[in-house]
């Protein structure tokens, strides 16, 4: 009765935005999924840019030169499961995909803060929603929230051995495979590694997911492994990340390096940090929270491809710490939390570091706490895998 009524209402919340003439801008990242899934619906494959291309200047009536259609760069079951949108004109779409992330967002939020009382939950949407990284993707309509939302009830369904919830996180993480894939694996690590009823069955759950999102995807495009590849090498701005923001690219730009470059340091920092977390492997398999909020944040250190929206993952870690932080760490978290606004207030687009920046000190300040748990057979969690 009470999942029934908050389905209900979220609908209703969503036919509210549809109704509502929010101003917002419908062709910026919106506009890569509505594209593609109109082009579907009209039978053009969705990695076919040719098509598409040729299908919205045909819409427009402009010749195809004067056309600029992002490829889409994700999995084709992404499409599949947005279909909907094109069945709409795109500025009723891009409100009802606002509505859909602000969902999302509190979803999320709810599931991160589940042993929270409910005043500080309460008092945490208001802190999601001022996220610098959380309010510039629910302005261009991005589509990171899935994955947070997969982060969080990952968190969720580890903690409480819940199968199904596990094999939905998990396919809402293969929606953006550079931020949810390493997750998704060292996930995969843990639940092997336990060993016990819920690890076996959430495995075949979760493989089982896999086959099934893997097989439908042929339906959006007949060759869809093979496409997806040449749609991400093919294009520039994805395969070189011509606008990424990371400590890759970071350090690559001190010696003026390439993409090359960064992807040699990236892989130079994720082997450095796998052999670290095989090393503190008792400690975080103590407690899944734990074990999620580092994935998360390895992939917002070691992964050169992040866009600054991609950041909306920090609060997965955020939230984790605020349960935990004592005075003089709240401090610090406060501080990674204000610093997007300070760099982007003050410098503007070249503020975006700051971005990284709060990313080292929620990951300093995550190791730290990591150190200080409490591992021992009586405490609060304590999972087969400790033993």
């Amino acid at each position: 009765m009470k999942i029934a009524l908050v389905f209900l209402c979220s609908i209703l919340f969503l036919v509210v935005m549809a109704l509502l003439p929010l101003p917002l801008p419908p062709y910026l990242d919106f506009q890569v999924i509505y594209h593609a899934d109109l082009g579907l619906l009209r039978g053009i494959p969705i990695y076919d840019h040719t098509g598409q291309v040729n299908m919205i200047a045909g819409l427009a009536h402009v010749p195809p030169d004067q056309v600029y259609v992002l490829p889409f760069p994700y999995p084709p079951w992404y499409a599949l499961v947005t279909l909907w949108v094109a069945l709409l004109p795109i500025t009723v779409s891009v409100r009802i995909w606002f509505g859909l992330n602000l969902l999302m967002l509190f979803a999320s939020t709810w599931l991160l803060t589940d042993d929270w009382v409910p005043v500080r939950r309460l008092v945490s949407f208001f802190f999601a929603i001022l996220f610098l990284p959380i309010l510039g993707t629910l302005w261009v309509g991005q589509y990171g929230l899935l994955v947070l939302l997969g982060a969080a009830l990952f968190v969720y369904a580890l903690h409480h051995e819940n199968v199904v919830l596990a094999a939905l996180a998990a396919a809402l993480l293969t929606f953006k495979p550079h931020l949810g894939g390493l997750i998704l694996l060292i996930g995969l690590v843990y639940l092997f590694l336990r060993r016990d009823d819920f690890g076996r069955r959430a495995l075949i759950a979760i493989v089982l997911t896999g086959i099934f999102l893997f097989a439908i995807g042929f339906l959006a495009s007949p060759l869809w492994p093979l496409d997806y590849f040449h749609s991400l090498t093919g294009f520039k701005d994805v395969s070189q990340c011509h606008q990424c923001n990371s400590i890759p690219m970071e350090l690559t730009g001190l010696v003026r390096g390439g993409f090359d470059q960064a992807l040699w340091i990236a892989l130079g920092i994720l082997v450095f940090l796998a052999l670290w977390i095989a090393s503190q492997w008792r400690i975080l398999a103590h407690d899944p929270r734990w074990l999620v909020g580092i994935s998360v944040l390895v992939v917002l250190v070691a992964s050169p491809y992040l866009q600054n929206y991609d950041y909306v993952l920090l609060l997965v870690p955020l939230f984790i710490l605020a349960d935990e932080a004592r005075r003089l760490d709240r401090l610090w978290l406060a501080l990674a939390y204000l610093l997007p606004f300070l760099g982007f207030g003050l410098f503007g687009v070249l503020g975006e570091v700051s971005l990284v920046i709060s990313a080292l000190i929620v990951f300093t300040l995550f190791t730290n706490a990591m150190s200080k748990l409490d591992v021992s057979a009586g405490a609060a969690y304590n999972p087969i895998t400790t033993k």
